[in-house]
């Protein structure tokens, strides 16, 4: 991996977030010329600070062409990391604007790199492109089928829709397109807004904020499996450099747990005394959220490495430190 990334330009749009922001860290340790975009100064160095010196930073809106050409211009590979996400009660209450919010920079972007040549470019997906009764584990073949799961509609439809385009410029342009297809990241730098959290940020933030009773929404019997971010960010990188084919590739983990363990685990790795209450008037999204990894291994040698009990272990002290806006 070294070898392959010394001295490459790369290009991390979204570099300032949660996933991006381990990216660019990840880059620059392996020796890559990385730019990372922010859309505010503010944005840029809440998690980027301690490697402005050994990047360079582009504060721009990717949605404004203009921004887009010049962030790409002289890049090698563009990793898009961009995003923008929710909980299944956001999802539910934004549809229209998670498929905007999402869509407009990534059409500005792929744009951006047939019109500057880009030699390589990296989309991220999602596990939200899956139907609610898709194949457990879902095979990548399950990516189009029926259409997402509900709870996820506005940024399932986006992914699908980014990942058309990716299959599109390649067939149209010969754009250099690879698609990573990653599922329930989760990890330091994650959305812990109480408006916007996943899961895993809002149980934490919630224990560890002392509420008690703890109610969870659903019954606790649907299921996940949760990739941790280091595992993420490997696996991006493995598909940027290796990935041969168009279609999408899952960067995902085989373990799988229910919610209500997961709720558990988190009151007891936070080490509190918390009572679960569950409510099943509230929607629990798709019932198994569980994707096949085995392409994943054969076409870029990616397999998981952090279990979920390390990784909520590793995310729960990072965020008793976290730096408070």
């Amino acid at each position: 991996m070294m070898d392959f990334w010394r001295g490459t330009r790369v290009l991390v749009a979204g570099g300032s977030g949660f996933v991006g922001s381990h990216l660019v860290a990840r880059l620059v340790e392996a020796g890559a010329r990385v730019t990372a975009t922010a859309s505010t100064d503010v944005s840029l160095r809440r998690f980027l600070a301690p490697l402005l010196d050994r990047i360079t930073p582009f504060v721009g809106d990717l949605a404004d062409p203009v921004h887009a050409r010049a962030a790409l211009r002289g890049q090698d590979v563009v990793f898009n990391v961009a995003a923008r996400v929710g909980g299944i009660a956001y999802n539910v209450a934004h549809p229209a604007s998670l498929f905007r919010d999402n869509l407009e920079p990534f059409l500005s972007v792929i744009e951006a790199a047939r019109l500057e040549g880009t030699p390589r470019f990296v989309v991220t997906s999602s596990a939200c492109v899956y139907p609610r009764d898709a194949s457990v584990p879902t095979p990548e073949g399950e990516g189009f089928a029926g259409v997402p799961e509900p709870t996820n509609g506005g940024y399932g439809w986006a992914k699908r829709m980014e990942e058309y385009l990716a299959e599109a410029y390649h067939a149209e342009f010969g754009l250099d397109v690879c698609v990573a297809r990653p599922v329930n990241a989760y990890g330091p730098h994650d959305t812990f807004d109480p408006e916007r959290s996943h899961v895993i940020p809002s149980l934490i933030r919630r224990v560890l904020g002392g509420e008690n009773p703890l109610r969870v929404w659903g019954d606790g019997t649907a299921t996940r499996s949760f990739l941790y971010v280091d595992d993420m960010v490997r696996g991006l990188i493995l598909v940027g450099e290796r990935a041969r084919q168009v279609g999408a590739i899952n960067i995902a983990t085989d373990e799988e747990i229910s919610i209500g363990d997961l709720a558990q685990l988190v009151v007891r790795l936070g080490g509190r005394d918390t009572v679960i209450e569950f409510d099943p008037a509230k929607p629990s999204g798709q019932p198994r959220r569980v994707c096949d990894t085995a392409l994943a291994r054969q076409a870029v040698g990616f397999k998981a490495d952090v279990s979920l009990e390390d990784g909520l272990t590793r995310t729960i002290a990072w965020y008793r430190q976290r730096p408070r806006d």
